[in-house]
């Protein structure tokens, strides 16, 4: 059973996001003549995520490298980020962002206000790891603060959030419902980023420590 989970959190898990994420895009084109616009973009970001996803672990990969060394860890390739996490981070977001773009008719403005934070998220962290990056590796020729994440984030992310602030502009809206957006992207961070990180902390497993630095490799010879 270990072994099993060994595989499942090394690679296989990616190719069910993959999978997923060609779901969603076929539900968006099945529907996009009836669904408003509320739902659109919120299926959208759940087709950019594991696209996003893509950037960060398969090509070029790398991202858990560089975000362990932001957590400041002493073993980068072990944690606070592991397979495991980064299994359940990941995984855990995409289902969440299929369960409330199916259910968005109850939470409508919530959803919305989640694609522009979660777009503003993901792009501070990346650009602020990026930028740690560069200061880390510059004197190794690194020319750029690209880390595994940014392209995604920024060109499909960021506009996407612009696209919800402007239907947020053109619709009216509750404080608490904006908390509510607000609230589901918290819970994501906290129980599927934060708390996996802390177990992984505690424990510092081996077992599931990632096996290469992705983009970073060239820079760590």
């Amino acid at each position: 059973m270990i072994n099993i989970l060994k595989k499942w959190c090394d690679r296989t898990w990616l190719y069910v996001v993959y999978f997923l994420g060609i779901v969603m895009g076929c539900a968006l084109i099945w529907n996009w003549s009836s669904w408003e616009l509320s739902q659109k973009l919120i299926c959208i970001l759940a087709i950019f995520v594991p696209m996003h996803i893509f950037e960060e672990n398969s090509f070029p990969g790398g991202f858990y490298f560089m975000n362990n060394l932001g957590f400041h860890s002493k073993e980068p390739m072990v944690y606070p980020q592991n397979q495991c996490t980064n299994m359940v981070t990941n995984l855990g977001a995409e289902i969440v962002l299929i369960l409330v773009t199916l259910s968005v008719s109850k939470v409508e403005v919530s959803a919305v206000a989640l694609v522009v934070f979660f777009g503003l998220g993901e792009t501070i962290n990346h650009t602020r790891s990026g930028i740690l990056m560069y200061r880390r590796y510059h004197e190794k020729g690194k020319k750029t603060i690209y880390g595994p994440g940014l392209i995604t984030s920024w060109c499909m992310m960021i506009p996407l959030s612009v696209s919800g602030v402007k239907w947020l502009t053109m619709h009216s809206f509750t404080v608490m419902q904006i908390l509510g957006g607000i609230g589901m992207f918290a819970g994501i961070a906290i129980f599927l980023i934060l708390l996996p990180f802390a177990i992984s902390v505690r424990f510092k497993s081996k077992r599931f420590a990632f096996d290469d630095k992705g983009y970073f490799d060239k820079y760590e010879k």
